[in-house]
């Protein structure tokens, strides 16, 4: 890391060199001759998001802003909790067309999948502290864990209306092409995805296979855990009471199957919401450095 001389010739040296930046709106702070640590973060967050800008972004495109939290589900938030920030980290990247959301892993590596939302889809933006709202037509994002002075430059950044339409759009994670459904197949390089159906039927066999299918292996590992234990609590329950009392026993270990039945059912509807917050490719995932 170069040390000494201008600050922007040291942020310089730590950004992608095949991606157009506005620096000014990339660091605003460099104008009044500062570098944080948190701007050199916020460099190496690009580089490392380098592979899939390359490929998504077009000749002419120019990035504004970058950086990263969490993408807040409504539906993750109410059934998985804490887990919330272990499945939905985001590197979020603002350019002068659209609002890019790559999924990364906790070193903000490209994982596995792709949003976008074009500027002229974008219906408002709100936020308080370090929460980013942007809405479409046809639903609002929520983004949190963001710097609270780097939610503020986004949201100001963003340009609002009340009359824009359309909403989030998926990418392809072999070639970025963007559509506006979850298809089975990429239209333009043949890419196959993973069916959120396919996974929804999985957990409802057993919770966390069908994370394992889309290749969320330790949180679906902490779902396989946690089901067992169930299970063996369930069955613990019901064979003794069975011999001892037959069918009356059974009586005693009903709730605990109601309570398996309803764990079983919400796993299988998270799994398949999960799948469709994007394209799950079958052969590989986001390009990293």
């Amino acid at each position: 890391m170069p040390r000494g001389g201008q600050p922007e010739e040291e942020l310089k040296a730590l950004l992608p060199t095949s991606i157009a930046i506005r620096f000014d709106a990339m660091f605003p702070n460099v104008a009044d001759g500062k570098i944080t640590r948190r701007d050199r973060q916020r460099a190496a967050m690009l580089r490392k998001a380098e592979p899939v800008l390359k490929r998504a972004l077009e000749p002419t495109e120019v990035v504004r802003f970058a950086t990263n939290g969490v993408r807040q589900l409504m539906w993750w938030l109410l059934t998985a909790g804490s887990m919330n920030p272990f499945g939905n980290r985001t590197t979020l990247v603002l350019t002068d067309k659209r609002v890019l959301l790559i999924h990364t892993d906790w070193k903000q590596r490209p994982k596995m999948f792709a949003n976008q939302l074009p500027l002229d889809r974008i219906r408002s933006t709100a936020g308080r502290n370090s929460y980013i709202f942007i809405r479409s037509s046809r639903e609002q994002l929520m983004f949190h864990g963001v710097r609270r002075g780097e939610a503020r430059h986004v949201r100001k950044l963003l340009d609002s209306s009340s009359n824009k339409k359309g909403g989030w759009q998926n990418l392809c994670p072999r070639c970025f092409t963007a559509t506006d459904s979850a298809p089975p197949s990429c239209k333009e390089c043949g890419e196959v995805f993973k069916s959120p159906r396919t996974a929804g039927l999985r957990s409802l066999a057993f919770p966390g296979l069908g994370d394992f299918y889309l290749g969320y292996r330790y949180y679906g590992l902490l779902e396989i855990i946690g089901a067992g234990m169930l299970w063996a609590l369930f069955l613990s329950t019901l064979v003794p009471a069975v011999m001892a009392k037959g069918k009356e026993g059974a009586l005693v270990a009903a709730p605990l199957l109601g309570l398996v039945v309803v764990i079983h059912l919400g796993d299988a509807l998270l799994t398949r919401a999960k799948a469709n917050t994007g394209l799950h490719s079958k052969d590989g995932a986001l390009p990293t450095p």
